[in-house]
């Protein structure tokens, strides 16, 4: 059978969201799609809700699994996905009714390998209706290193990023993997799918509705498994640097470095028994050690800061603190 898009949903508990999320997809003015329900060994009924809609709808496959992540459901999905294009929508998420239709023409119309669009961020309990559209709204293109260019112009709303507000050409994906256990999968895959793209389009309109749920990964306090982020932004600027990407490897490096001193000292001062966690942390930034020296953004102070922590971390703070004292008098 042919189809043209293949929908992918990570499904972990949340009944109460699920049917509002699958049904805002099987509505779709765009049809021609199949639906990978992927549920990732819930302990409520999501995995029955699934079943009954696959069994309502020729168009929804199901994927019962062990639990293992949301990155391990994306890859599961990708095993049995049959599209030309690719798309993710959370479980907790729902998008709106022309979201694929204008995804996919502008696919189409502009031969893209990723189509981006924006995102709405809604309260639990927020209704918006996912049946009206703006006709009028921006559109960019951009090449591969305009785009990894943009994830450094806009880092506090990486819409680069997420997965989820977007239409991918399924060959993208060859070799290409989400990292099972990494909470933060889509920093691992982003930068990879990016850079494989010969062309991005980035339409600025909300189509995708994010829901900000109390509870949720995002909005959960600061804890261990946080440090998946740094890793994740290290092995960027390491693609970066074997791919011979200079500038885009300067900006990687320094927005690895900022989350790591900055998740470092969070981790230090809110969690206990963190020492080792902490010290295996410190290694990938001794390891950059020498990068941060090269860089050019960096003045020599800020370098000389920086190997005092690889040296010692309490002598950094104890330089800090009293640099901060000078500055404040």
């Amino acid at each position: 059978m042919y189809i043209e898009i293949s929908i992918i949903v990570p499904i972990y508990n949340l009944e109460h969201l699920l049917q509002k999320c699958v049904d805002s997809i099987l509505t779709q003015t765009f049809v021609d799609f199949e639906l990978i329900l992927v549920d990732d060994g819930s302990t409520d009924r999501s995995g029955e809700l699934c079943d009954e809609y696959a069994n309502r709808d020729n168009r929804v496959k199901v994927i019962h699994k062990k639990n293992g992540g949301v990155a391990s459901s994306r890859n599961a999905g990708l095993e049995i996905a049959a599209g030309n294009y690719i798309g993710f929508v959370d479980n907790d998420d729902y998008i709106n009714k022309y979201m694929f239709e204008r995804l996919y023409n502008k696919a189409i119309v502009h031969s893209s390998d990723i189509v981006v669009c924006d995102y709405k961020n809604v309260d639990e309990t927020e209704l918006l209706d996912p049946e009206t559209i703006n006709t009028d709204y921006k559109v960019q293109h951009f090449n591969n290193i305009e785009a990894l260019n943009y994830i450094y112009i806009n880092k506090n709303k990486p819409t680069f990023i997420y997965p989820w507000n977007k239409l991918y050409k399924r060959d993208l994906f060859e070799n290409i993997k989400y990292e099972d256990g990494n909470i933060y999968d889509d920093e691992t895959v982003a930068h990879k799918l990016l850079y494989r793209s010969d062309k991005i389009t980035y339409i600025h309109i909300e189509l995708y509705y994010y829901v900000k749920r109390k509870g949720s990964m995002v909005n959960s306090p600061f804890h261990i498994k946080k440090f998946d982020r740094i890793y994740a932004l290290k092995n960027r600027e390491v693609f970066f640097r074997e791919k011979k990407e200079f500038e885009l490897q300067q900006k990687a490096l320094m927005h690895y470095m900022e989350t790591f001193f900055w998740y470092y000292y969070l981790a230090k001062s809110n969690l206990d028994g963190v020492d080792k966690e902490l010290k295996e942390l410190k290694c990938t930034f001794d390891k950059s050690l020498i990068h941060l020296f090269n860089h050019r953004a960096i003045g020599w102070k800020q370098k000389v800061m920086c190997a005092l922590f690889s040296v010692n971390p309490s002598l950094f703070e104890v330089a800090k603190n009293t640099v901060t004292k000078e500055v404040e008098k």
